[in-house]
């Protein structure tokens, strides 16, 4: 592969991750909300607490599922799109993982807004759409089942999908290049979620060990709650 290339692709790929779509929206929405200072009940502490990430969940707290989902949708095309016309572009190289990776860090960390974004699951969604979607889709199906019905585990639920997709890439792929690139996406996400996952543990020392509050720990495992009681699940999230 061609360096000069690579650099042009990762540059160009961190600059659109770094658009805050979950901003945007919420601009024109609610022009008076700054998603930035917004601080919500804590179940965990009795207090408040200040949102780490800025995203599609954060969103969907604070303007309602329909915004939330509409952010989400984007933020997976914003993946998605640029991915897919790399690999139609260069379709005999990997550049378009190389251009999915650094949306994902720019969508975490984005120049544009003091490095402060969104977890990076949904961006990473769409670029894992363009690698396999059949095989993504499946794996983050697989993910929430089992995170709900066996482990009942939030951080499963969050992060199964990508993980279940290594596992899925080294049985049906086979390609050691895909294989690192899956890890290394499953490193950021890990990495932007650290701060819940921090709350979450100390939630556990403090004896709330239940789906329900763990859940809570999590802006996206809010989200997953509320969708699950709309389920008609509200027994299986209290137990």
């Amino acid at each position: 592969m061609n360096i000069f290339l690579i650099i042009i692709i990762s540059v160009v790929g961190y600059l659109l991750g770094s658009i805050s779509i979950a901003r945007l929206v919420t601009r024109i929405v609610r022009p008076d909300l700054n998603l930035n200072t917004v601080q919500i009940a804590d179940k965990l502490s009795g207090g408040t607490t200040t949102l780490n990430g800025i995203g599609a969940t954060t969103a969907s707290m604070l303007l309602g599922a329909r915004v939330g989902g509409l952010i989400s949708i984007l933020d997976i095309l914003k993946g998605l799109i640029p991915t897919l016309i790399v690999r139609m572009l260069f379709q005999d190289q990997k550049y378009f993982l190389i251009i999915g990776l650094a949306i994902v860090i720019g969508h975490i960390w984005p120049v544009y807004h003091k490095f402060r974004g969104g977890g990076g699951l949904s961006p990473a969604l769409g670029a894992l759409l363009v690698l396999d979607p059949i095989g993504i889709l499946i794996c983050v199906l697989l993910a929430f089942l089992i995170g709900i019905f066996l482990l009942k585990e939030i951080t499963f639920i969050l992060l199964g999908g990508p993980f279940l997709f290594v596992i899925w890439i080294a049985i049906f792929n086979r390609n050691w290049f895909n294989i690192i690139f899956i890890i290394v996406l499953n490193l950021l996400l890990v990495i932007a979620l650290l701060p819940d996952v921090s709350r979450y543990l100390k939630a556990m020392k403090a004896g709330k060990t239940n789906l329900a509050d763990s859940m809570d720990a999590f802006p996206m495992g809010r989200m997953i709650k509320k969708m699950m009681i709309k389920m008609g699940l509200e027994k299986k999230v209290k137990n």
